[in-house]
């Protein structure tokens, strides 16, 4: 159960995806002047070390950030993530979901923050710390049914458990579903794998043992909820591999705010052929609902 440890996939291209969506969501939120609150379910430590032993086991950062080569004609939130990234590749480091949002929000924003791994939570409170930050030792799930809704109304949820279990995919949809009853307003940011061939038609979690399967089942079920839109950001770095291994990743979105779809289709643009590992390389961004 705490095996999982995002140091040795800090930095990677599922980061990149999910980092730049994240950042473009506390950019819409603080269009207005009033303050919002930010749920991290999944926080690990909050900072990486890209010289530990665990990164450089792995080298997941060299076929992520290190492959981002920005010019000036990039997006402006492509520039924006590169340039936050690249003030902490100079002390070979990469700021995880909880250390971008601290650098974005402002005094009237709060930052709620949980993690369930006992050397994760230590190292999330080493790094991070301040008056507005709130760091919570539970499971991300539980705490963010019993931690909603919070009392500032506007807020945003950044979901992204490391799927070991085969359980979670199906946790994400409870909660998520639950949440929202309650909290009808907030954005929710679902980050999700997508890992080797699918091994069978089914589309149902029950049905299916492959992990893209689970990742499909879960894009389907969200679908089928009574959200006011459903947003799918799909970037796929490489073709899909009979020996497995996570060719890309995606981030589906709930009250998904205007114009995210462009933005994110135009950074899309621009990073795919640099995160590129083949030809198969790919990105679509899809209204699954639309509001």
């Amino acid at each position: 159960m705490f095996s999982y440890r995002h140091s040795f996939h800090a930095g990677n291209h599922g980061d990149v995806l999910k980092h730049i969506c994240q950042m473009m969501l506390i950019n819409k939120l603080k269009e207005k002047d009033k303050g919002f609150e930010y749920f991290d379910t999944h926080s690990g430590a909050g900072v990486y070390d890209l010289q530990s032993q665990e990164a450089l086991k792995t080298l997941e950062f060299k076929q992520g950030i290190e492959r981002l080569a920005i010019d000036k004609n990039s997006h402006v939130l492509v520039n924006q993530y590169h340039e936050l990234v690249t003030a902490y590749q100079k002390f070979n480091q990469y700021p995880g979901s909880p250390e971008i949002a601290k650098s974005l929000l402002r005094e009237q924003d709060k930052l709620t923050l949980m993690e369930w791994h006992p050397q994760e939570v230590k190292n999330l409170k080493q790094n991070l710390n301040g008056k507005n930050i709130s760091i919570h030792h539970r499971d991300g799930f539980e705490g963010l049914i019993a931690l909603t809704p919070p009392a500032l109304k506007r807020g945003l949820v950044l979901i992204d458990p490391p799927y070991e279990l085969e359980s979670e995919y199906e946790q994400v949809l409870q909660t998520v579903c639950k949440v929202h009853k309650r909290w009808a307003t907030g954005i929710f940011a679902i980050w999700y794998p997508l890992i080797s061939e699918r091994k069978t038609d089914e589309n149902s979690f029950s049905t299916t043992n492959s992990k893209l399967g689970k990742s499909q089942s879960l894009i389907t079920s969200l679908s089928q909820q009574p959200f006011k839109n459903l947003l799918n950001i799909e970037l796929c770095v490489t073709s899909p591999s009979d020996f497995g291994g996570m060719y890309g990743s995606g981030m589906v979105i709930i009250n998904a705010p205007w114009q995210l779809d462009v933005n994110m289709e135009k950074s899309l643009q621009q990073i795919t052929p640099l995160l590129a590992q083949d030809s198969g390389a790919s990105f679509k961004v899809e209204w699954l609902i639309e509001g």
